[in-house]
């Protein structure tokens, strides 16, 4: 038996590995699909995610981001930089499969290509029944993703509401000296094209990730939207874009800073399993990470303590508030307010390039969302008192 399994094998599931392997418990984590495997994500890790991990290797960064240029919906754009690095851009497959071997270094059990098809719970121990065998372990951490199959088979949760998102977003190979052309160095590239969303163009060493996304529970015509946004751009930058695009992902993503129930007897959420994800930017790779190191200290203390119960383990969703998710509803305040009054957020953001340096500042993690609220309105009490009653 196992002190902990854990079902998913992207960051969240990775670190929370390793450390309760650093730690000295018995981990398995299961991976449904084989590394490298493709993931589909812009592969923006930002410079707060980097500092959880403590960095990673040179190999693994395409690019390096110090800042972004902005397009309002007529083209018009500007750009700001800081000096210090905000963000690289990473092909998920290689992080994750890097992530993953560095678990099994520390000592955990990575089996790849056997997903988790169900959960059962009983009083003493949790069955983990996969594609190829059953486990079982004292506790289990479900990082298995929006659509996790540890939040249905516990009970937590078994469906999302109105705090779903969908994007669309394509690979496109274009050579380094194209990519060079396309995007500005170090730079990054948004777009508020849609009313509830925006649009992307991260660039890797020889290829752009494209897409956008919306914060809705119901999208209409997404695919009619990602397809105009590709030959805009494609015109607007004189590169075929659209012509080189061989396939098109999408995903949904689940708005951050919801109150939400993300643990039970012998289980606990991490990741976009757990919802953690800003639901202005979409990123959830630093939330995945933070919660997952939280998760693996909680079930360290579980174990020593011989308590799997839902009211033990509530010093998980103790520290997820206070490390982070307060910080989330604080993040959702902001995203309500710049989606829900996008004109007179975008013509802030126009006139005062101060405000856009500190949004970089916030998004790099030099400052919490809660701290960027409170600058906003001391600079502009008129134009963000929406965002500080958070309607």
């Amino acid at each position: 038996m196992y002190d902990v399994i854990i079902a998913g094998g992207g960051p969240a599931g990775s670190i929370a590995a390793e450390k309760a392997s650093r730690g000295g418990l018995s981990v398995l984590m299961l991976e449904k699909a084989t590394y490298p495997r493709n993931k589909t994500c812009g592969g923006g890790v930002s410079q707060k995610a980097l500092d959880v991990i403590g960095g990673i290797d040179k190999e693994l960064i395409e690019r390096e981001a110090f800042g972004a240029r902005i397009f309002l919906p007529d083209y018009r754009n500007f750009a700001g930089m800081l000096d210090d690095r905000v963000a690289v851009m990473t092909r998920r497959e290689n992080l994750d499969h890097w992530l993953a071997r560095r678990a099994e270094d520390a000592g955990a059990v990575v089996q790849d290509g056997e997903g988790v098809k169900d959960v059962l719970f009983t009083g003493d121990y949790v069955e983990v029944v996969t594609s190829k065998d059953r486990y079982r372990s004292r506790m289990i951490i479900g990082s298995d993703g929006v659509n996790s199959t540890v939040a249905r088979r516990s009970g937590i949760r078994t469906r999302w509401g109105a705090d779903i998102g969908m994007c669309l977003e394509a690979e496109v190979e274009l050579g380094e000296t194209v990519v060079d052309e396309c995007v500005e160095d170090r730079l990054v590239e948004f777009y508020f094209i849609e009313d509830r969303g925006y649009g992307w163009v991260f660039p890797k060493r020889d290829r752009i990730s494209i897409g956008i996304g919306e914060f809705a529970p119901r999208v209409d015509d997404l695919k009619g939207s990602f397809n105009r946004f590709v030959r805009d751009v494609s015109v607007q930058k004189n590169i075929d874009i659209e012509g080189r695009i061989s396939g098109i992902n999408s995903y949904r993503i689940p708005a951050g800073g919801f109150e939400r129930k993300i643990h039970g007897d012998r289980v606990l959420l991490a990741g976009d399993a757990a919802g953690f994800v800003d639901p202005f930017l979409g990123e959830g790779i630093y939330y995945a990470l933070k919660s997952g190191e939280i998760a693996a200290d909680v079930v360290a203390g579980a174990v020593e303590s011989g308590d799997f119960s839902e009211r033990f383990l509530q010093e998980y969703v103790t520290r997820c508030e206070k490390e982070f998710n307060h910080d989330l509803k604080s993040a959702l305040k902001f995203a309500n307010f710049a989606y829900g009054h996008r004109d007179l957020f975008l013509k802030a953001l126009w006139r005062d390039k101060r405000l856009f340096m500190e949004y970089l500042r916030t998004a790099r993690g030099d400052r919490t969302y809660t701290e960027f609220n409170r600058w906003c309105a001391r600079r502009s009490p008129v134009t963000f008192a929406k965002l500080i009653v958070g309607r």
